[in-house]
């Protein structure tokens, strides 16, 4: 038979398991933050940036911004240029001369504001005056070897990083999700406990649940009740 739960019923169990709910979710919070205090290493990230420039003796506006336009078109093939092993390379080498391709490849990023000729390299290591030193090595690169493969003159460097702000953990998000995650078992915790209480709560689920009808209850006896009726029944005896 098939047993539904109304709304009162559902707000019922949850404020009988309130601390239940709570506990958990502090648990949890609890668990992410000493997890990602222990576990997960710190990262650090530096950006520089490179702008794409176009040709100062062009002063037909017309021209200029037809230029414009292509070198933001340019944007991203350079940003896939950045990446390219032919630049990583060479950085790498610069760095730390054990240091392979792919392991900068996977600590270098490259994005650009929207409609902008400006290009965002960014770099992430465990240690931030390691991240900011990568960064301006990875530009320093790009700079040097991009007039020689595209055959062009038109990049230079707008900033180096100077600073390197803390990406991960996330603290307030790891905190967040763990709190979520704790409500979420609580809550199920709570209705299992529910659905798994095979006691009788209201006549009503007598009647629903075993088909029979209520012919009489019997309401809570206290224990001063009890003691006045064992009193009474041992001044009845000693009468007899």
């Amino acid at each position: 038979m098939e047993e539904t739960i109304s709304l009162k019923e559902i707000m019922e169990v949850l404020r009988k398991n309130i601390w239940i709910i709570i506990a958990s979710m502090l648990f949890f919070a609890t668990a992410t933050f000493g997890y990602l205090q222990v576990f997960v290493a710190p990262e650090y990230e530096a950006v520089s940036q490179v702008l794409i420039t176009q040709n100062a003796e062009n002063q037909d506006s017309a021209v200029q911004n037809s230029e414009i336009q292509a070198n933001i078109q340019m944007v991203n093939t350079y940003s896939v240029v950045i990446k390219s092993p032919r630049i990583l390379k060479t950085a790498a080498e610069e760095i730390d001369p054990n240091m392979s391709v792919e392991a900068l490849a996977s600590k270098v990023s490259v994005d650009s504001v929207q409609n902008s000729q400006v290009i965002n390299i960014h770099v992430v290591d465990e240690n931030p005056e390691k991240a900011i030193e990568e960064a301006k090595i990875v530009t320093k690169s790009f700079l040097k070897e991009t007039p020689k493969m595209m055959k062009v003159s038109n990049v230079e460097l707008l900033a180096n990083p100077f600073t390197a702000q803390k990406t991960s953990p996330n603290i307030k998000i790891g905190l967040l999700a763990g709190t979520f995650a704790g409500l979420v078992v609580g809550v199920v915790i709570a209705f299992a406990r529910r659905v798994f209480d095979e006691r009788f709560k209201k006549e009503e689920e007598i009647v629903s649940r075993l088909q029979i009808p209520v012919i009489g209850t019997v309401g809570n006896i206290t224990e001063t009740e009890t003691r006045s009726s064992s009193e009474d029944l041992i001044r009845r005896r000693k009468k007899k």
